[in-house]
């Protein structure tokens, strides 16, 4: 697949990863879930969103094949190219999804959030309190108090950190990217077919596929 291509396609399940992680708040009922996963989910999500994204630009990278050739540069830098973009493109859709929700939990689903922080937060102390119990040094206690701070809405003033993620997501899965391409060509078996450049096709004898003897 061309790199735009590889990466739309896996940019696309990118997106959804994006948006199930950041609107988990959504599909967790606080009565009906273990203290132990409301703990967890909050604290993991974007973790566990994270890992799924570099998976999805490795898998780009992985599926791309050069299509603009460039008959001065080798197949292996073709590769560390195209392989870099595709991942980029992986990583742009996914950053633009989470910033599209950052700005809903900022205003649409604020009141959501909110409603899930404060049904959330007594069974996440509780949960942490059990943990604590059994630990020989434990951590300072917690309180509901903090624990809804730490869930309540992001702010539109987040908008900028989150930009500036998705920089930084697109420059670190750019270079696993490049990674993945410099690797390709090293230990690949090479092209995969004879990449013909305009050029050379003219050369060719149209009857036999030969060159013209000189």
């Amino acid at each position: 697949m061309s790199p735009f291509r590889a990466g739309f396609v896996y940019g696309i399940v990118a997106v959804v990863v994006a948006v199930a992680a950041d609107f988990y708040f959504l599909f967790l009922n606080p009565a009906d879930v273990p203290n132990w996963v409301l703990a967890a989910v909050p604290s993991f999500h974007m973790q566990l969103a994270h890992a799924a994204f570099l998976f999805l630009a490795v898998l780009a990278a992985l599926q791309v094949q050069p299509t603009r050739i460039d008959p001065e540069a080798s197949y292996r830098s073709l590769l560390v190219r195209d392989c870099a973009l595709a991942a980029i493109v992986v990583a742009l859709m996914a950053g633009l999804a989470l910033f599209f929700a950052t700005t809903l939990k900022a205003t649409v689903f604020a009141d959501e959030l909110q409603a899930f922080a404060r049904g959330a937060a007594p069974g996440i102390v509780e949960y942490v309190e059990e943990v604590r119990s059994e630990l020989s040094e434990p951590p300072p206690p917690t309180t509901v108090e903090e624990v809804e701070e730490t869930l309540a809405p992001p702010e539109l003033r987040d908008l900028g950190r989150s930009m500036g993620n998705l920089v930084l997501r697109a420059i670190l899965l750019g270079a696993v990217g490049a990674l993945v391409g410099a690797l390709r060509g090293t230990f690949g078996s090479g092209r995969t077919g004879e990449q013909r450049t305009p050029s050379a096709e003219k050369q060719r004898d149209p009857e036999n596929g030969k060159r013209p003897q000189a």
